[in-house]
């Protein structure tokens, strides 16, 4: 029998190991549990157009486990635009499964990833429940929800503009935040604040902003960055929920509906996000952002109608975004981080 000759490409794929196994068990172990209490009732609403929340969010919670984007950004459009829910249970349904695919999503980085800068969260999530209260209670009823959604998508339109921009140069990337001056915590409890806002009127951008902050201003590196923002979005949505749930009493009937038939699929969908960010190249993961960015304009521009007498205030809007992210960006340079590590592509 003739010997076979290895090639380059031969024995690539390892077998699982046991951290590894353990973690798929874990998962598959909360996916059975869903079923054993939710299966009757999941099986009893698998109707259209109700079903096809579940390959939304099959995507939407892959984009929130991977991006700083969070599921909101394809729940909200998703179920205003192709379901033809009302805002308020898109926004309410966002932060609902939200708490169930990035707290998913944050079990997994928190078991694998060894470093995430626990500091911020100290400073960040008082600002964000403040923020998210001051939504829910004053702002929700204030602003139209078109203006939300065009303000949200041009408003990510920028930070990824501003974003490529400020990481075209070979600046040096970070693992922690270094020692926080009085400057820097008071941006951190403002940006909490602006998350919490954001979180309670759509039902994502606590991530967004956090991001925002730790990828600009501290130039932590993108991976990094967006797995702490996971689980900043995750804190959130659980608040969310609480204040939803058990306070204003809007968890109605289409919310859990929608909840139910997506809950499973976030499950498994969400870490296998974090998984992928852990595992691709910066290169490839900008790229998949960028495209999730370019989809929601497009989305945005074809199917939420626009307001031309409102379009001063989206140019100032705009302004204001970009002049608030270039700032941010000078501010990081002015900033000494000479305390900070420098990050290594085997710290995560």
């Amino acid at each position: 029998m003739r010997h076979l000759r290895k090639t380059p490409y031969m024995y690539k794929i390892k077998p699982p190991n046991k951290n590894q196994l353990f973690t798929a068990t874990l998962f598959l172990l909360a996916l059975g549990l869903y079923f054993l209490i939710f299966g009757s009732a999941f099986f009893a609403h698998l109707k259209m157009p109700e079903a096809l929340i579940a390959p939304i969010m099959a995507l939407g919670s892959f984009v929130a486990g991977s991006t700083f984007l969070g599921g909101g950004a394809v729940a909200f459009p998703a179920v205003t635009k192709i379901l033809h829910s009302d805002p308020n249970t898109a926004k309410t349904f966002s932060l609902a499964i939200q708490s169930v695919g990035m707290s998913s999503a944050s079990v997994y980085i928190l078991m694998r990833v060894r470093i995430i800068p626990w500091r911020f969260f100290y400073y960040f999530l008082p600002g964000m429940a403040i923020g998210l209260l001051l939504s829910l209670v004053v702002l929700d009823v204030l602003i139209t929800p078109n203006d939300l959604r065009i303000s949200f998508t041009l408003f990510i339109l920028v930070f990824l503009l501003v974003y490529l921009w400020a990481f075209s140069n070979k600046d040096k990337h970070y693992t922690d935040l270094g020692p926080l001056k009085l400057m820097d915590k008071n941006l951190i409890i403002k940006a909490g604040l602006l998350g919490g806002v954001l979180s309670g009127c759509l039902g994502s951008g606590a991530d967004l902003v956090g991001f925002c902050i730790l990828a600009l201003y501290f130039r932590l590196d993108l991976k990094l960055a967006t797995q702490t923002s996971v689980i900043l979005m995750a804190i959130t949505s659980l608040l969310g929920v609480v204040l939803q749930g058990f306070v204003f009493t809007e968890l109605d009937q289409d919310v859990k509906h929608l909840w139910l038939l997506a809950a499973p699929i976030v499950i498994i969908g969400a870490p296998l996000g974090a998984v992928f960010c852990r595992r691709v190249t910066t290169r490839s993961l900008l790229i998949f952002i960028s495209t999730i960015v370019a989809t929601e304009v497009i989305s945005t521009l074809i199917l939420v109608p626009i307001n031309l007498s409102h379009t001063p205030y989206y140019f100032a809007l705009t302004l204001f975004s970009l002049l608030l992210l270039l700032g941010l960006h000078r501010a990081s340079k002015r900033k000494v981080h000479k305390a900070q590590h420098e990050f290594r592509e085997d710290d995560i």
